[in-house]
């Protein structure tokens, strides 16, 4: 089990990368970004979108989407 809003902002600030620009890059709002990066999946516009979010902001920083789309299944997305 790894916290999956952490290590995206910690692989975003380790590349130099605003919110702003990852979000010119890969077309997400900054909301969005912030809401992954906070856990806050409340915010977020429904289970697919998110999943999608994630994998879509993972892979950008070099990261494995599909682990964190895993994690998210198994932590998150059960207990809602």
């Amino acid at each position: 089990m790894f916290e999956i809003g952490p290590s995206l902002k910690e692989a975003r600030i380790r590349r130099g990368l605003s919110p702003a620009d990852v979000h010119k890059a890969i077309r997400i709002r900054e909301r969005y970004l912030t809401a992954l990066e906070e856990e806050r999946w409340e915010l977020l516009p429904g289970d697919a979108y998110t999943k999608g979010f994630l994998r879509t902001y993972a892979e950008f920083l070099g990261l494995n989407g599909q682990l964190y789309i895993d994690e998210y299944n198994g932590r998150i997305a059960q207990h809602e």
